[in-house]
C-alpha cells in the first residue's frame, strides 16, 4: 500500500546552501529620524530604527524630519532631507525626490557580513543547549598587548577614532568586525555588547550576540570537558502518521509503528542497549515542532560527544512548499500546510545545525524514510529527496539512507512485517542480523546498504530504491547478532510512549534508594502534575516552574536539562496553537485573551531560553495582535513591526500590520502588507481575504474578487471566504452571483447565522418579503444574540402594514441587548418620528451620548425637538450641529428656517446669508435667496 503523501522520509532533494548567505552591507542608519525603510524585494516599508544595517537595494524614505546614515562605498556619513526618497545601490545613492545633504567624510567605515533575511528559528536555542555547560561563561576579552600584530593594525585607525569619541557609532561597529574577522569571538561578543547598548532595536546586532554567546559558551564547554570517556548512543526517534492540520485521508498508517519497533531494536541487547534518559521517541501528538527541534538540539548540541553516535530515523510527511524552491520542510504533528515556514521545522535548519555539530560527535547515522505523491493541504508535493541528499557533502562519519530515489514513491502496508513502510522494514531486518552477508555476527555500514537497497527495491517490484549519501567507514558496526535482538512480525504497539522521560528510568539514573529517591520522585510527581494540568506559567499556584526550581538542586544538569526541555516545549507547543488558531482566519475568529494568552506562553518560554530570537517574534507578535483589540495602534505597529524584522519570512507578522493599518483605513499602506504576507505564505487563505477586503475600501472590486477566488481555492472549506465574496458581489448588483456565494456559505456552515442574514437582505432588496423574513428568522435560530438580524428583521417588518409594532419590540429588544448598537436605536428614532417625536428625541439623545460627534443625529434630533413643540431647544440643538460644522450650509439654512417660524425675521435672515455664503452649488443659492426675499 502506498503512503498516500510526499512524506518525509527525509527525501531531501533541493539544493541547499550550507549556511545562509552573508552579505556586506552598504550602510548603516545612524539617525532615522522618523524614516522608513524599504527593504529590496518587499513591499512593506517599516520605521527605520537606528543601527539598522543597509544593504543594496534597500529604499530610504524620509518624512518630516531628516535622516542620517553611513554609506560605505563612499567613506561618507549622508544626510537625506525630509520628504526625501534614495535608492541605496552597489556604489552609490540614487536620489529619486528630495536631496542629500551634509555629507561628511569619515575614517572607516568597515561592517560586518550579515544574513540579508535572517531565519529567526535558526536563531532559537543557543547557549541553552550547548553541551556541557551549566550557566553562560562571562565572555573575557583578550588584553590589548596579548593581541596579535595584524589585529593591532586593524585596530589602530579605529581606536584613534574612540579616543576622540568613545561613543562613536562607526568605530564601534568596525572594532567589532574587526574582532569577528580575526575570530576572536569573545573580544566580538564585547564589542557587539557594547553595540547594543546604542542600538537597542538593531536586530543584526541580537543576531550577533546569540552567535558569539553560543561560540564562546561552547567553547567555554570544550576546554572544560574532561577527556572523552567510550562512546554512548543517543537516538531520536520519530514516527508520525497523525497531523493535527491535515485531513485524514492524508494521514499514514505505520510511521508512528516505524519509529516504536526501531526504539525496541535499539534498547535491545542486539541494538547497543540504549539507555533510556538517551533515547527520544517522538510519534504522532508527541512530534510537534517544538518537540523536534527541542530533541535535535539537545542530542546534536546538547550531549552527544567526540566519541558518540546519534541515531536519527524519521518517518513521516516532508514535501518543498513551491516546486524549485529551496523551502523544504518536515510536516511536525502541529504544522499547517498554510503556512509551513511559520509552523514546520525547515529542512534546512536540520542541515545546518548536522553540518555545525558533526564535527563535535562521533558520527551521525540518519534514516528517512518517505517521500510520497499526493497533495499535502493545497500543496502539490514535490519530493524533497534531493534536499536530504545535499546532507551528504557535509565532512563527517554521517551515514544516511533515505527512501527512495527522487520522483519515487514510498511504500507501506501491513504486508511490511504486519505494518511498517518498506524501507523501515528492512532497515529494521538489517538491524536484526538479516544484512550479516559474511556470516561475522557484525552488521555493518556497507552491509545494511546493500541489503535495504536490495530487499526494497525486490519488495516493491523495482518501484522504490532507497539512496545512500554521506561518508561513514564500510565497518563501522551498528548490531552484534550474537546478542538477543526482536522479532519483528509480532511485535505489536498501539499505545504512545515517549522515552527517556518515564520516573522510573529517571529515577534510577540519579539516585539509587533511600530518602533522596523518595524526595525526587515526590517532586518529579509535582512537576508531571502541573505539566499535565497546564499550569505553565511562573505565576501560577502550583506550577511548573515552581516545581521545576524544586528539581534543580535534586537531579544533575543532564537530568535537570530533559526536565527543563519538557517545560520548553510544553511551553512552545502552547504558543503554537495560538499561531495555527490565528491561520484558520474569520473562520475561526480569535479574542483578545486568545493572544494574550500567547503572549504569557511565548514570555515564559523565552525565561527558559532567554538567548532566543523566535521566541522574541513570537511574544512580539501575540503583544501587537493583543493591543489592537485595544486599538492601541502606534504600539501594536511597533510590536508587529519587531517581531518582522526579527523573523522577516514570517508572514503572521506582516497580515497582522496590514490589519492594523486596515482597522485605521489606511489602505494604501494595508495592501502591501497583505500582499508580502501572501507572498511569504503562498498557501494562506486569510491574508488574501484581508487583502480583498482593502482592494473592496478603494473600490478596486475586480482585484477583490480575485483574491476571494484564490482564496476560496486554497480553502474550499471556509465558510467566511464565499460568504464575503458575497457581500462584494451584493454592493455590484450582481445578485445571482451573491446568491450562489451566501448559499456556498451556508451549505459549509449550516450553523453560523451570517449568511443567512446577508441572503435575507439580497432577498429583501429583491422584494421576496418572505424569503427575506425567513432567512432572517433562521439567522436568529442560529444565534438569537446577533443584532444584525434581527436588525434588519425590524426594518423588513417596520414597511409592513399592521406589524410596525413587532418592528418596534425588535428594536427594543437589540437595544436591551446592547444600548449602543446605533443602527437600531437610530431606525427606531426615525420610526417614532412620525408619531411621537418626543420619543425619537429621547432616542437621538441616547445616541449622541453614544457619539456626540454624530452631526446628522443632532440634526434629526432638532427636527424631532421642533416637531414636539420645543423651538428652543431645537435651535440650540441646530447651533451646536453648526458649531461642529461650520461649513454645511444645510445648518445656517434650517436655523433660518426655524427662526423664520418662530417670526424672528432678523434672526432669521442672518441665518439665511450665512447659508448662502456657503452655498455649494447654484440650486443651494436660488432657494436660500428666494426664502431671503419673503
Amino acid at each position: 500500500m502506498m503512503r498516500g503523501i510526499p512524506a518525509l522520509a527525509l527525501c531531501f532533494v533541493v539544493s541547499l546552501g550550507a549556511q545562509p548567505k552573508r552579505e556586506e552591507p552598504v550602510g548603516l542608519m545612524l539617525q532615522p529620524g522618523g524614516a522608513k525603510l524599504l527593504r529590496a524585494g518587499v513591499e512593506t516599508p517599516l520605521a527605520a530604527k537606528a543601527g539598522d544595517v543597509l544593504f543594496a537595494g534597500d529604499t530610504l524614505r524620509t518624512e518630516a524630519a531628516a535622516a542620517s546614515f553611513l554609506f560605505c562605498p563612499g567613506k561618507s556619513s549622508q544626510s537625506l532631507a525630509p520628504s526625501g526618497e534614495a535608492l541605496l545601490e552597489a556604489t552609490q545613492i540614487k536620489v529619486k525626490s528630495g536631496q542629500l545633504a551634509g555629507a561628511k567624510p569619515v575614517a572607516s567605515c568597515f561592517l560586518p557580513k550579515v544574513v540579508r533575511v535572517a531565519t529567526a528559528s535558526q536563531q532559537h536555542y543557543g547557549v541553552s543547549m550547548t553541551r556541557g555547560l551549566g550557566d553562560e561563561p562571562e565572555a573575557k576579552g583578550t588584553p590589548a598587548d596579548q593581541l596579535p600584530a595584524e589585529v593591532r593594525a586593524a585596530l589602530a585607525p579605529i581606536e584613534e577614532q574612540l579616543k576622540a569619541d568613545p561613543k562613536d557609532q562607526a568605530a564601534l561597529v568596525a572594532r567589532a568586525a574587526v574582532f569577528e574577522q580575526f575570530e576572536l569571538r569573545a573580544d566580538a561578543l564585547l564589542a557587539y555588547k557594547q553595540i547594543g547598548e546604542q542600538f537597542p532595536d538593531a536586530v543584526w546586532v541580537k543576531g550577533k550576540l546569540f552567535e558569539l554567546g553560543e561560540a564562546v559558551a561552547d567553547a567555554a564547554a570544550r576546554a572544560a570537558a574532561q577527556a572523552p570517556t567510550g562512546g554512548q548512543t543517543f537516538a531520536l526517534l520519530v514516527g508520525v502518521s497523525k497531523y493535527q492540520k491535515l485531513p485524514q485521508e492524508q494521514w499514514l498508517q505505520f510511521a508512528n509503528n516505524d519509529a516504536t519497533v526501531f526504539e525496541k531494536h535499539l534498547r535491545s541487547p542486539r541494538g547497543g542497549e540504549v539507555k533510556a534518559e538517551n533515547l527520544i521517541r517522538l510519534t504522532d501528538e508527541a512530534a510537534t515542532t517544538a518537540a523536534l527541534r527541542n530533541a535535535f538540539q539537545t542530542f546534536l548540541k546538547g550531549r552527544a560527544g567526540k566519541n558518540d553516535t546519534v541515531v536519527i530515523l524519521m518517518a513521516g510527511h516532508g514535501t518543498v512548499e513551491t516546486p524549485g524552491s529551496k523551502g523544504a520542510y518536515v510536516l511536525t504533528y502541529d504544522s499547517d500546510p498554510q503556512d509551513l515556514s511559520g509552523t514546520a521545522l525547515p529542512m534546512e535548519e536540520i542541515q545546518n545545525l548536522v553540518e555545525e555539530e558533526l564535527s563535535k560527535v562521533g558520527r551521525v547515522a540518519l534514516f528517512v524514510d518517505v517521500c510520497r505523491a499526493g497533495n499535502i493541504g493545497t500543496i502539490r508535493n514535490t519530493t524533497v529527496n534531493r534536499v536530504v541528499e545535499q546532507m551528504g557533502d557535509i565532512e563527517g562519519q554521517m551515514l544516511g539512507l533515505m527512501a527512495s530515489r527522487p520522483r519515487e514513491l514510498s511504500y507501506e502496508g501491513p504486508e511490511f512485517g504486519g505494518g511498517h513502510g518498506a524501507f523501515s522494514y528492512f532497515l529494521l531486518k538489517a538491524l536484526n542480523g538479516e544484512a550479516d552477508a559474511n556470516g561475522d555476527n557484525i552488521v555493518d555500514a556497507n552491509e545494511i546498504i546493500n541489503y535495504v537497497q536490495r530487499e526494497v527495491a525486490k519488495a516493491t517490484n523495482d518501484k522504490q530504491h532507497p539512496r545512500e549519501f554521506g561518508a561513514m567507514d564500510n565497518v563501522i558496526p551498528f548490531s552484534d547478532i550474537s546478542k538477543p535482538g526482536i522479532e519483528l512480525t509480532r511485535l505489536r504497539f498501539p499505545y504512545i510512549y515517549i522515552s527517556g522521560t518515564d520516573e522510573p528510568a529517571l529515577l534510577a539514573a540519579q539516585v539509587q534508594q533511600g530518602a533522596l529517591a523518595s524526595e525526587l520522585g515526590a517532586a518529579l510527581r509535582r512537576f508531571d502534575e502541573a505539566l499535565d494540568a497546564g499550569r505553565l506559567l511562573p505565576d501560577e499556584p502550583d506550577s511548573a516552574f515552581a516545581a521545576l526550581r524544586d528539581l534543580e538542586s535534586r537531579l544533575d544538569r543532564v537530568g535537570f536539562h530533559a526536565q527543563q526541555n519538557r517545560l520548553r516545549v510544553a511551553l512552545e507547543d502552547r504558543g503554537q496553537q495560538v499561531i495555527l488558531r490565528y491561520l484558520t482566519g474569520d473562520e475561526i475568529p480569535q479574542t483578545r485573551d486568545d493572544f494574550n494568552q500567547g503572549t504569557k506562553w511565548y514570555e515564559a518560554a523565552r525565561q527558559l531560553t532567554p538567548e532566543s530570537l523566535f521566541l522574541n517574534a513570537r511574544e512580539s507578535f501575540c503583544s501587537g495582535r493583543t493591543l489592537l483589540f485595544d486599538k492601541r495602534f502606534a504600539e501594536a505597529q511597533d510590536l508587529l513591526e519587531e517581531a518582522i524584522r526579527i523573523d522577516p519570512n514570517g508572514a503572521q507578522g506582516y497580515n497582522a500590520l496590514g490589519i492594523a493599518y486596515l482597522e485605521q483605513a489606511d489602505f494604501t499602506q494595508a495592501i502591501p502588507a497583505f500582499r508580502d504576507a501572501v507572498r511569504l505564505a503562498p498557501h494562506w487563505a486569510y491574508p488574501l481575504h484581508n487583502l480583498a477586503l482593502a482592494y473592496t475600501e478603494v473600490g478596486d472590486y475586480q482585484n477583490a474578487i480575485r483574491s476571494y477566488q484564490e482564496a476560496i481555492r486554497l480553502r474550499p472549506t471556509y465558510g467566511y471566504l464565499p460568504y464575503n465574496l458575497g457581500l462584494i458581489y451584493q454592493r455590484l448588483n450582481r445578485r445571482r452571483d451573491a446568491e450562489r456565494s451566501y448559499r456556498r456559505a451556508i451549505a459549509l456552515g449550516p450553523e453560523k447565522p451570517e449568511p443567512y442574514n446577508a441572503l435575507g437582505s439580497l432577498k429583501a432588496s429583491t422584494g421576496k418579503e418572505r424569503e427575506a423574513e425567513t432567512l432572517y428568522k433562521q439567522a436568529l435560530e442560529k444565534s438569537p444574540s446577533f443584532l444584525a438580524a434581527r436588525h434588519n428583521l425590524a426594518l423588513l417588518l417596520a414597511d409592513q402594514k399592521g406589524r410596525e409594532q413587532e418592528a418596534v419590540a425588535l428594536w427594543r429588544q437589540n437595544l436591551a441587548q446592547d444600548k449602543s448598537f446605533l443602527p437600531s436605536r437610530l431606525s427606531l428614532a426615525e420610526h417614532l418620528a412620525a408619531t411621537d417625536p418626543a420619543g425619537a428625541a429621547a432616542e437621538y439623545r441616547a445616541v449622541l451620548a453614544e457619539r456626540p460627534e454624530y452631526v446628522a443625529a443632532r440634526l434629526a434630533l432638532a427636527r424631532a425637538l421642533e416637531a414636539s413643540g420645543d423651538a428652543a431647544a431645537a435651535l440650540a440643538e441646530l447651533n451646536r450641529a453648526a458649531a461642529a460644522e461650520a461649513d454645511n450650509a444645510v445648518i445656517p439654512e434650517r436655523i433660518g428656517d426655524l427662526e423664520r417660524s418662530r417670526g424672528r425675521h432678523a434672526e432669521a435672515e442672518a441665518a439665511y446669508r450665512r447659508a448662502l455664503d456657503l452655498a455649494p452649488d447654484n440650486a443651494a443659492r436660488r432657494r436660500i435667496s428666494r426664502k431671503l426675499r419673503r
